[in-house]
């Protein structure tokens, strides 16, 4: 009798951490499609890219990630230079070559996020949460040592 209770308990933990899971995932989702919502319509030319090291499979396939250097304007600001990692995907690679201008949109709260809104582009939000950690743990040993 003990067996079935443990084996119930364990199995009600499990389908609790997927719900719990499945939610938070549609909340970042849903912040992330609001970010993109007030972001100002703009564009970029491609000034230089190199590989960022990731790669991966998304909704357009697999894709590799680029570190783009941008000149990026619009109606609203002068051009200024900005830096971001985008997940390039085999339709979208013949659109950021050096030189070329692509259509994008910038974050109200960051400008240097810069959001590809041409097909076969998106903006790496893997590289983004990667990177944050990254200074956040930079930013714990400098305060340490």
């Amino acid at each position: 009798m003990i067996e079935v209770l443990i084996i119930v308990g364990v199995f009600a933990a499990i389908i609790g951490f997927f719900m719990y899971a499945s939610k938070s995932g549609a909340k970042m989702l849903a912040e992330r499609d609001a970010r993109i919502a007030k972001a100002e319509k703009g564009k970029a030319i491609i000034i230089g890219s190199h590989a960022a090291g990731i790669r991966g499979t998304g909704n357009g396939g697999y894709y590799q990630g680029y570190e783009f250097t941008l000149e990026v304007s619009n109606a609203f600001k002068e051009p200024y230079r900005a830096k971001c990692v985008w997940e390039v995907y085999p339709m979208g690679a013949p659109k950021v070559q050096q030189g070329m201008q692509v259509n994008v949109k910038i974050d109200a709260e960051d400008d240097q996020v810069i959001y590809p809104m041409d097909q076969g582009l998106a903006f790496s939000w893997n590289f983004q949460m990667m990177n944050k950690k990254k200074k956040k743990d930079s930013t714990e040993n400098t305060l340490i040592k």
